[in-house]
């Protein structure tokens, strides 16, 4: 298998570790939502919430593990097959290596703890948040601000920007796939929840993109360096295709915010069963669109940690 090809596959492994990733957060927030009031409907959702963050947590590991295979086996000029002595030696000798197997035992945390209930909501939240921010820590520490030193500015300004984008990602994916589908059927007395529910949604994630706006104009400015270097650089071009990415989203999430929310909401609250069913359709119509937009934005990540940035090679 030539260099090209793993390249390829090492950052397809990045994008899916990143969504991954992003879902067990999202699946996170949306059941502490959620369990605000219990029903047997809510009680229903929690369990597939729950099952998200298995899943997630499973495919992080998976997909990490093998971008990690990759890395090494690019790095030491071998086969896949042969990597094993420099996948022991990175992880021995090297920082990288260290900080990507303390993200695996965070994440580990997160899947014990998802697998030791079975009830609904989510239980043992904060210890799963707090592993979670750990992992985010560990990725930090793989990147280009771990170049400024251990613990620096640059790398908790890049952890604040990873979280950031994992709960407005997070969100928007869990939400368009696990929860709204089930919303068509929620029955009367949950409408109230579910309209807090909505609310929550957009105001998390309204904040995560003004967190997200001012940790990457200080990482990417940081990043590039110059104007210039965002047009001549690799680095720099694929910054830009992010930044227009997330113009895109943030552009669906404020009609969401603005123009549908506010129909969505009142409807929720009508007597009439029937009465949110298209406003419903129409705020989950934007919310899809929003996720794919989203989900490249992830890929776009994945590929600027892999580039090497301007005036390096």
């Amino acid at each position: 298998m030539n260099d090209g090809l793993l390249s390829v596959l090492r950052l397809a492994f990045v994008a899916l570790q990143n969504i991954s990733f992003t879902a067990v957060v999202g699946a996170l927030l949306c059941d502490a939502w959620l369990a605000r009031s219990t029903s047997r409907w809510q009680k229903r959702v929690s369990l597939h919430l729950l099952l998200t963050v298995r899943i997630g947590a499973l495919a992080t590991l998976l997909f990490s593990g093998m971008a990690f295979w990759i890395h090494c086996a690019l790095m030491s000029e071998s086969t896949l097959a042969d990597a094993g002595p420099a996948v022991l030696s990175m992880l021995k000798t090297t920082g990288f290596g260290r900080a990507s197997l303390a993200g695996a035992g965070f994440m580990l945390i997160v899947m014990m703890l998802s697998l030791a209930q079975s009830a609904s909501p989510i239980r043992f939240k904060a210890a799963i948040g707090l592993a979670l921010a750990g992992v985010a820590l560990s990725r930090s520490h793989t990147g280009h601000p771990v170049d400024a030193g251990l613990l620096s500015l640059p790398v908790w300004v890049d952890w604040m920007h990873l979280l950031a984008i994992s709960i407005w990602v997070g969100l928007v994916l869990v939400t368009t796939c696990v929860v709204l589908p089930r919303m068509f059927n929620a029955p009367g007395p949950d409408r109230d929840n579910n309209a807090a529910f909505v609310r929550s949604l957009s105001d998390a994630a309204t904040l995560a993109l003004v967190m997200l706006f001012v940790t990457g104009a200080y990482s990417g400015w940081r990043a590039v360096g110059t104007p210039g270097s965002l047009i001549t650089s690799e680095y720099g071009q694929v910054l830009l295709l992010k930044l227009a990415l997330v113009a895109v989203a943030a552009v669906l999430g404020g009609h969401n915010r603005f123009i549908e929310m506010p129909h969505l909401l009142v409807a929720l609250t009508d007597a009439e069963p029937e009465a949110a069913a298209r406003p419903l359709k129409r705020f989950a119509a934007v919310l899809r669109v929003e996720s794919v937009v989203l989900a490249g934005v992830l890929v776009a990540a994945a590929v600027l940690v892999s580039s090497p940035l301007p005036g390096t090679t």
